[in-house]
């Protein structure tokens, strides 16, 4: 392990503590709720196209099943959680939950370990069901946030819209 980058191990920290601050209620702007999907779909490709420059048939298709797959997952997920919603704010609090400690920790991993088999040249990175296999799983999880954070956006947009007692009044 001594030829793992000194940075690897900063991002590694780095992302458990933002998976484990996840784990706590908290408030999140409704904006914010397009960022991380957005980011891991930007770096699913990234990542992709990185360590596979040409995609074939077969694993597009095993994206798109992979994005799918997670998204109903992530969907299914929230479906449940009690929210509180502050319109005014645009605002939503949303309670501990360890899904997401669990989607950053294992994209890490799954990145961690397609990169150590293209830099130990190892046998089981060339074989035939490795680079569909990456793509559904890269598209599994970003769709597991998307699909989660797409819940979450709906029961926001379909709360009750704060009536003209509630506003905040200006000044």
């Amino acid at each position: 392990m001594s030829h793992i980058p000194t940075y690897v191990y900063v991002l590694f920290l780095a992302l458990l503590w933002l998976g484990v601050t996840r784990c706590f209620p908290r408030n999140i702007r409704v904006a914010r709720l397009l960022v991380l999907p957005a980011l891991m779909v930007v770096l699913g490709i990234r990542g992709f196209f990185g360590l596979f420059p040409t995609p074939t048939l077969v694993d597009l298709v095993a994206a798109l099943a992979g994005g799918a797959i997670g998204a109903a997952f992530g969907w299914h997920h929230v479906r449940r959680w009690v929210l509180r919603v502050d319109r005014a704010a645009r605002m939503i609090t949303v309670p501990g939950d360890v899904m997401m400690l669990a989607i950053i920790l294992g994209t890490f991993a799954f990145e961690f370990a397609l990169h150590y088999g293209v830099q130990a040249q190892a046998a089981w990175f060339t074989a035939s069901p490795v680079e569909p296999l990456a793509a559904a799983i890269w598209s599994w999880f970003a769709g597991m946030s998307a699909g989660r954070n797409l819940n979450l956006a709906m029961r926001y947009f379909d709360a009750a819209p704060v009536r003209a007692a509630e506003t905040p009044l200006k000044s």
